[in-house]
């Protein structure tokens, strides 16, 4: 069944707004997909370190950084 893969920033989300998005993305689905019960649907959040996350040659890391100025 449907499984949602979500990648971001370490400490980006707290635990309760992983837990808030999850279930609108649940719900969300639901609405699509006729008869889809919300035990079928899978939710996974990756949060990776702002220096593996790379944009445009520029780590994450750098670019909050450079925004912080």
């Amino acid at each position: 069944m449907p499984l949602v893969e979500i990648s971001l920033t370490e400490g980006a989300l707290t635990e309760e707004q992983k837990v808030k998005i999850a279930n609108e993305m649940c719900e969300l689905l639901m609405k699509e997909i006729p008869n889809l019960p919300k035990e079928a649907i899978s939710v996974i959040f990756y949060d990776n370190p702002a220096e593996n996350w790379i944009v445009g040659g520029i780590t994450v890391k750098e670019l909050i950084e450079r925004g912080k100025k």
